[in-house]
């Protein structure tokens, strides 16, 4: 298994699977989400996102990951996520867990 670790001054060191890695963290019906929505729905939950750096053999869940990673990186991103994909009630709900840090 392999996974990348970010290197400021040369190449990444892979050290683990990041397809594995994914599959075990996300559900199978939430990678059927666009990027957007499952970052609408869960970005409160992935502050520590850091699946995007791995590598992946499989070259569309690899972008399916690149994207969240991307979207999570912007507070104004995760916020027009969830505008775009949750009620009212569920975006409070999603921003107070986030600030909490639930």
């Amino acid at each position: 298994m392999s996974r990348r670790l970010p290197s400021l001054t040369g190449p990444q060191v892979i050290d683990e699977d990041g397809e594995w890695v994914v599959r075990q963290f996300v559900a199978p019906a939430d990678l059927e989400r666009t990027p957007e929505e499952y970052v609408a729905r869960h970005g409160h939950l992935l502050g520590g996102f850091s699946f995007h750096l791995d590598h992946f053999s499989n070259p569309a869940l690899g972008a399916w990951v690149r994207r969240v990673g991307d979207l999570l990186a912007s507070d104004e991103m995760v916020e027009q996520c969830r505008q775009q994909y949750l009620s009212l009630a569920e975006a409070d709900v999603a921003r107070r867990r986030s600030v909490e840090g639930l």
